[in-house]
């Protein structure tokens, strides 16, 4: 329990709090000996407390956590399915806690003293309970109930061997909940719609943005919880955090955390100040280049919050182009460059529907056979290539390996790279195979089989160099990884006109159409079908990637709208946790002996007729497939909860994980 007394600020990566977006200098040392005498001394010592604190916030920045999901995977195949709530991000530190309760006592102090002002005291206050909200937050969706500190309780303290007073009991988890949307309005009362001391510092709308989004979160809970209810252990027995309502919500009390969403949302949306960035493209071509560019830089009529990496040094980097630019167009950089890493799986790359001639959607799912779309089981053995061979005249023929791609959603356009997209100035190679004109059905073989038709050399890669393709060559090596295994890979994020050692676009943490979307799923889970104005919100999201018609916002085509719109941006595995909608597979084998699996597209150079064409295969995703990973997709509903750390120490209830 001493750990909880200590203050000590570590060396950490802060947010940026400052205009020019210049970083703080990291702070060390205990406060109860610095901050009177330096501390409140300057504002600018203020600031250094408060960029520490920032550094506690649980943004999920880049984090591919979609890579557990069906949506990716690792190109090298390192990554399963289901996130546990300890992948979810954020933590439980004492010390952290104290440190933000110190912070209301200093810019008392600062107050008092005449360093800061009414105005700044404001701000500084409302950051702080930004602050405390989004680390509870991090806190609840992974532990559930939390003990609840607001105060530092130094004057609890009596020895190292009497320190009974610091001992707080978990809250329940709705009262968790409700404790960090008080904290949420206390934050927006006092933060300015601009923050004079910078850009990326928290306002008014970042709070209002952050309560949207956590209403939706424990409303998303109360509903669906009880499907993975944790209540009764396999002994018999209830397990001590349900019957205590520390594990545990109740549906209930959906309907305020709805409400309460619904309210910050339309605070938000009727403020007037935000808008869809390129709201009313028009053509295809300008959708498509709407959404690249809103990733590319900040747009303040979509920004809300997030984080910038543009701190004055040429080396700052997110990071993100190292690992996944193709393998035909990637920097040099100082790093080791892996590139080609995220594979998007064709399960996702199915949500995007496609334009009708009227541009109004239709399904997405891409035609690879003529009779129905089936998937492939080891195509890259004689077990599957003997089922593919068995419907051979089956197959859709296409002329180009763009051609299933071409009337995508614009979204998706952006979003992805798929074969024969032209990036960067280079066509994108993807080719697993090829089908000669004697039979030959070479999948996945990593000898890159040639064949010569009419003088021409055709590779079953596409090329006759690894220099010269992005796709499926040497899987599964986790030495190298550079080359999808899915069919696609992420475009999203990656600046379009050339390779970047160290890009510095910013991460939208909170932009203005999760909070549309955010608005449109609390209406309709709460008031059903086309509630409120659901209907137009969802149809405007919709018109920014030029579908002209209308759709009925109903949860279906809330939630698919979610999944498209917000692609590989975090949300997708926070909307599944939070809906309580990880699934094991295992139970539709019979029906489905190849579901519960990630799928790939595997396109194949068709040179049965002596003339270069296309097919397509719909597989399983090789490092899923039956003969690698013979289980399906499994979750355990346990694993919505993480074990509370040091609970015996400190004297309360652990979770279910840890109650046996």
């Amino acid at each position: 329990m001493k750990k909880i007394l200590s203050i000590f600020f570590a060396a950490a990566t802060v947010l940026t709090l400052a205009s020019c977006d210049k970083l703080f200098d990291n702070l060390e040392g205990d406060l109860t000996k610095m901050y009177k005498k330096d501390l409140i001394a300057s504002t600018a010592g203020v600031d250094r407390v408060l960029a520490n604190l920032y550094s506690a916030i649980p943004m999920d920045n880049f984090a591919e956590r979609e890579k557990n999901t069906p949506h990716a995977g690792d190109s090298s195949g390192d990554t399963s399915y289901g996130i546990t709530a300890g992948n979810m991000g954020g933590g439980l530190s004492y010390t952290t806690i104290r440190n933000i309760n110190s912070f209301f006592e200093l810019i008392e102090e600062a107050k008092t003293s005449g360093t800061i002002k009414d105005d700044e005291y404001n701000y500084y206050k409302g950051e702080a309970y930004f602050v405390r909200a989004y680390y509870y937050f991090g806190a609840v969706r992974r532990y559930g109930g939390v003990a609840i500190v607001t105060e530092v309780l130094d004057d609890k303290y009596v020895s190292d061997d009497d320190f009974e007073g610091l001992f707080v009991n978990r809250s329940t988890e709705v009262d968790t909940w409700k404790f960090i949307l008080t904290q949420l309005d206390e934050a927006a009362k006092l933060l300015p719609d601009v923050h004079p001391g910078g850009a990326y510092r928290a306002t008014k709308w970042a709070a209002l943005g952050l309560k949207s989004r956590v209403a939706l979160w424990a409303a998303s809970l109360c509903k669906y919880w009880d499907q993975a209810e944790l209540k009764t252990k396999p002994s018999g027995s209830n397990y001590k955090a349900y019957d205590e309502k520390l594990a545990y919500m109740d549906k209930a009390d959906a309907k305020f955390f709805y409400d309460e969403c619904i309210k910050a949302s339309e605070a938000i949306i009727n403020s007037g100040r935000f808008s869809l960035y390129g709201a009313q493209p028009k053509s295809v071509d300008e959708a498509v280049k709407n959404y690249t560019d809103l990733f590319q830089s900040r747009h303040d009529e979509e920004w809300i919050y997030g984080r910038s990496y543009n701190n004055g040094v040429a080396t700052n980097s997110n990071g993100f182009d190292i690992k996944n630019s193709p393998n035909q167009i990637h920097g040099a950089g100082t790093g080791v460059w892996r590139f080609g890493c995220y594979g998007v799986t064709l399960d996702m790359v199915d949500l995007y529907d496609y334009y009708d001639d009227a541009f109004g959607a239709v399904d997405g799912t891409v035609p690879t056979l003529k009779s129905g779309e089936i998937f492939f089981a080891q195509p890259h053995n004689p077990v599957g290539n003997t089922a593919i061979k068995a419907v051979a005249d089956d197959f859709i023929v296409y002329d180009k390996i763009t051609g299933p791609f071409e009337k995508k959603d614009a979204r998706f356009l952006a979003s992805v790279i798929y074969p024969g997209i032209n990036f960067r100035g280079t066509d994108i190679v993807i080719q697993a195979g090829m089908w000669q004109a004697d039979g030959t059905l070479d999948i996945l073989n990593d000898k890159n089989p040639k064949a010569t038709v009419g003088g021409t050399d055709y590779f079953a890669y596409g090329a006759s160099s690894e220099s010269y393709y992005s796709g499926f060559y040497k899987r599964g090596n986790t030495n190298d990884g550079s080359w999808y295994t899915t069919g696609f890979g992420i475009r999203k994020f990656l600046a379009p006109d050339g390779p970047v050692d160290y890009p510095q676009y910013p991460w939208y943490d909170i932009r203005y159409t999760e909070i549309l979307l955010n608005y449109c799923e609390a209406e309709v889970e709460q008031y059903g079908d086309n509630a409120g104005n659901s209907k137009q919100y969802l149809n405007a999201i919709r018109r920014r990637a030029y579908f002209l018609d209308q759709r009925d916002a109903t949860i279906e085509t809330v939630l698919h709208e979610r999944e498209v719109e917000m692609a590989f941006e975090e949300d997708y595995p926070r909307m599944l946790h939070r809906r309580r909608a990880y699934f094991n597979e295992a139970r539709d084998l019979a029906a489905n002996p190849n579901g519960g699996r990630k799928h790939a597209l595997l396109p194949i150079l068709d040179l049965r007729d002596g003339t270069p064409k296309y097919v397509f295969i719909r597989a399983n995703w090789w490092a899923h497939d039956t003969d690698r990973r013979p289980g399906l997709f499994s979750f355990n509903p346990g694993g919505y909860y993480d074990g509370i750390p040091n609970y015996t120490k400190n004297k309360i209830t652990p979770n279910p994980s840890q109650d046996n």
